[in-house]
């Protein structure tokens, strides 16, 4: 009976939690996409309608002509506001209802609808509303399995591992950051990192006329002993016909249910030769897996929705992160050093011919990223921004702390060690060579050495973006790559998406999580990547200068508007807005 009890409570505080993560994100994405810096209303000579500490909160919601009000517990200048924990509608005649969850997502699908022509405003929140509570319920549920689970699994993994498989509350800045649509519930104790997932993958021999790979140079399909052993025993003198394709096990089950593999099956074109190999940890990607111990990672096909995009690798997509490889791959001793390192991919297989389906070759292409890296004190950025469910110190002063003997650093100066390792070497290589990363807090990974950051990797080449310039200057086209490559683009797009996925989407959330912690204002600590960006100066070409000096005195910052392109179904091509540069006049 009181573990029934014990069961229930647990059951209903996660639910508790996901729901206030859930509004917190919903309102600061819907507050920096309509322009509203500062929603506090106390600048307004408002008092405070709620009995909590904090200022008063007015939402306007101009469209339907709603109004919410709230509290703010603490003032983000980069908008990732913290609130307390009630929130109420005003009514016309000025008394408050206390707003619920699934009432606050409708106020503002109602407000956001108008974005939409008439005859299409239903459908479209509906549609955004099924997303919104799915991620609500799976956050829930993973809040609820990480408390279950606290004390049996905390020494089972590495540190690499158990930070890859702890995001539970995911982008601050999108409206249903933990939707996953195509698994089962039952499923999501199988397959998603935030449930512990860990599995083998299913194999499958193809016929080499089918396969169609690329690799770099030196490099060659990697496969664990195992599963070439079971491959072997299974095939016989017949075995070097075939080429062997990784395959999460899910999709898997999936692609042996169309037309066109069933066809080949039939055929002994493709056999399937079930799970082999190692065991594999899903990362925070989800359709991502790795081996730690033997350095084994692929980039798999998963025809699962996960936030807004069905996870395939298109020929786009490979060709692009091949493509960046190849580049990166030639200059791998100017760019890698002692403390920051680019995880490349290695190589792809696609099975399928020039005139078969996209979708089903898609759903059956894998990318090879094998990762090597320090188990016990490395950890992917995004998962270090979070605290464990019901905690609240973020999980980097923890790993800080684990990793120093339980000391804490002074953290402004461990803010400017990281930058030097992060910040600098991505504006070096961008100003010298012409490359954008996508180098957001989930492809960001950094080990740490005596609590300090040691050493940042940067990861997923298929957001590269190479300076169409710069690659023709250096020669790269066409030796490298071709002319039509969409890893190319005009200077001015990689630039500003080195702004956004860097500055706003990685920094953003790292200074707001130290200064957040140390109840400080965040504009101390973007006053110290400001410093940083002055001393870079000295010594700097013209093109690295030009981007430190947009960084130090441009007004704006380019920022993804998540929810509205989530509403009008621009997931492969967002919308952005521009948002106050916290950089300038920080010195």
């Amino acid at each position: 009976m009181l573990q029934q009890q014990t069961d229930a409570t647990t059951s209903v505080r996660s639910v508790e939690l996901a729901a206030k993560a859930t509004m917190r994100a919903l309102l600061n994405s819907y507050l920096r996409e309509i322009g509203v810096i500062d929603p506090r209303a106390i600048k307004l000579g408002q008092r405070n309608p709620l009995p909590e500490p904090g200022e008063a909160v007015v939402i306007k919601l101009p469209s339907t002509g709603k109004t919410i009000t709230g509290t703010l517990t603490y003032y983000s200048v980069i908008g990732q506001h913290a609130y307390g924990s009630a929130f109420n509608e005003v009514s016309s005649d000025g008394t408050l209802r206390k707003l619920d969850i699934h009432r606050l997502i409708s106020l503002l699908l109602e407000e956001l609808s108008h974005l939409e022509a008439f005859d299409k405003r239903g459908a479209h929140l509906n549609h955004m509303k099924a997303r919104i509570e799915n991620s609500l319920r799976k956050m829930s549920m993973y809040i609820e399995y990480e408390w279950n689970q606290r004390h049996s699994i905390a020494d089972k993994k590495p540190d690499c591992v158990r930070s890859e498989q702890s995001l539970y509350f995911g982008h601050p800045f999108h409206p249903y950051p933990k939707c996953s649509e195509g698994f089962a519930d039952e499923e999501l104790a199988q397959y998603s990192p935030e449930m512990g997932a860990s599995f083998q993958l299913s194999y499958f021999a193809v016929r080499k006329e089918l396969v169609y790979e690329e690799w770099l140079d030196g490099e060659a399909q990697a496969l664990p002993p195992a599963v070439m052993a079971h491959a072997q025993q299974q095939l016989g003198d017949k075995v070097s016909e075939y080429v062997l394709v990784p395959m999460h096990p899910w999709q898997a089950n999936y692609v042996v249910r169309l037309p066109e593999v069933q066809e080949l099956m039939n055929l002994s074109a493709i056999i399937r030769l079930g799970p082999s190999g190692p065991v594999v940890y899903p990362t925070s990607s989800v359709r991502t897996v790795w081996d730690p111990e033997g350095g084994y990672g692929f980039k798999l096909p998963l025809n699962v929705r996960i936030t807004n995009l069905i996870r395939e690798n298109t020929r786009e997509q490979t060709k692009r992160t091949m493509d960046a490889a190849n580049v990166i791959h030639r200059l791998q001793n100017e760019l890698n050093t002692e403390h920051f390192k680019i995880i490349s991919e290695t190589g792809y297989s696609r099975v399928g011919f020039d005139s078969v389906s996209e979708d089903w070759s898609s759903s059956f292409t894998v990318i090879y990223r094998p990762l090597a890296v320090p188990h016990a004190a490395t950890f992917v950025m995004a998962s270090l921004l979070e605290s464990f469910p019901g905690e609240e110190e973020p999980k980097l002063i923890q790993a800080i702390r684990q990793n120093d003997q339980g000391r804490l650093p002074d953290l402004t100066y461990w803010l400017e060690c990281y930058l030097h390792i992060s910040m600098l070497p991505l504006l070096r290589i961008l100003a010298g060579k012409g490359i954008s990363f996508e180098a957001h807090l989930q492809n960001s990974l950094l080990t740490l050495k005596n609590g300090l950051p040691d050493c940042y990797y940067v990861r997923d080449l298929e957001g590269v973006s190479i300076d169409r310039h710069k690659a023709a200057e250096a020669g790269w086209i066409p030796t490298l790559i071709e002319d039509h490559s969409p890893v190319l683009y005009e200077e001015a797009k990689a630039w500003m998406r080195t702004k956004y996925y860097f500055f706003v989407n990685h920094l953003g959330s790292l200074i707001h999580t130290i200064a957040a912690y140390c109840r400080e204002d965040e504009e101390r600590y973007w006053g110290i990547v400001n410093h940083l960006l002055e001393q870079e100066k000295s010594g700097a070409d013209e093109r690295l200068l030009a981007y430190i000096d947009d960084l130090l005195y441009s007004d704006v910052l380019p920022a993804k508007a998540n929810f509205t392109s989530c509403f009008l179904s621009k997931g492969e091509m967002p919308l952005f807005v521009n948002i106050p540069n916290p950089i300038k006049g920080q010195a």
